[in-house]
Formats: C-alpha cells, sequence, structure tokens
C-alpha cells in the first residue's frame, strides 16, 4: 500500500482519496441517475442535475454509469452537492479528510472580517 501511494504520489502529484464515511448520512438528501456527461465540477445524471463532487469523490463517477450519492440538493437549481458516493454494496465512501476545505466559520476572526467588515482586535 505505501508502496504504490507513493507510486501515484510521484507520476501524478499530490492525490485525493476517498475513506470511509465519519459522520451519520441517515439525513442527507439520496440522488441517483445515469451519468451523461462530466461537468467542470462534477457530473450531470440522466434528470439534468448538476452533481457536484468533491475532487475524491470524481473517480466513482463513470459515463454511462448509475451513481448513487448523499448530500444536499439546491433549492433553486438543478443541482446537488455530494456529501458522499454510496457504493454497489451500500457502503458509503467521503472525501478524506486531507480533502475538505475549511473556509471560515461563524465566530472565527476572519467570518466578522467577511461578513460585517469589522476587523478583530488583535490579541495582547
Amino acid at each position: 500500500m505505501g508502496v504504490s501511494l507513493m507510486a501515484t504520489e510521484l507520476f501524478f502529484g499530490t492525490a485525493s482519496f476517498a475513506d470511509p464515511c465519519q459522520f451519520d448520512l441517515q439525513t442527507l438528501a439520496l440522488k441517483s441517475g445515469t451519468v451523461t456527461r462530466i461537468s467542470g465540477d462534477g457530473v450531470i445524471i440522466s434528470d439534468g442535475t448538476d452533481v457536484i463532487l468533491p475532487e475524491a469523490l470524481l473517480p466513482y463517477a463513470r459515463l454511462n454509469q448509475i451513481l448513487k450519492v448523499k448530500g444536499l440538493a439546491g433549492t433553486k437549481e438543478k443541482q446537488f452537492w455530494a456529501v458522499a458516493v454510496i457504493l454497489a454494496n451500500d457502503d458509503a465512501v467521503c472525501p478524506n479528510v486531507g480533502d475538505v476545505r475549511r473556509g471560515a466559520h461563524p465566530g472565527s476572526n476572519v467570518y466578522d472580517v467577511i461578513i460585517g467588515g469589522v476587523r478583530p482586535t488583535p490579541p495582547l
């Protein structure tokens, strides 16, 4: 495993891999369909929905194959933000910790600057 991982990184740069999910997927919506096109940020499935996939989940999407994902559905457009891919044996895979981008969150100094233009006071 370690040698193949090193070889992959040597030829393709830093790679993103999926891991088993570490959180509850029961409350997330399920979306499934045949992949008809590859888009810039994921795939388009047979009902016209743009399924947005994190980089680590892209290898699970194949043209003319059924893709089953759990995630969040858009309210105004036919978009679906996938959080996990459901495999044929009903196991779920999610992006690994290294692939998940963390941004500003409410209560953080950066969030205050982005939302309210408030500059936090530097710690003493």
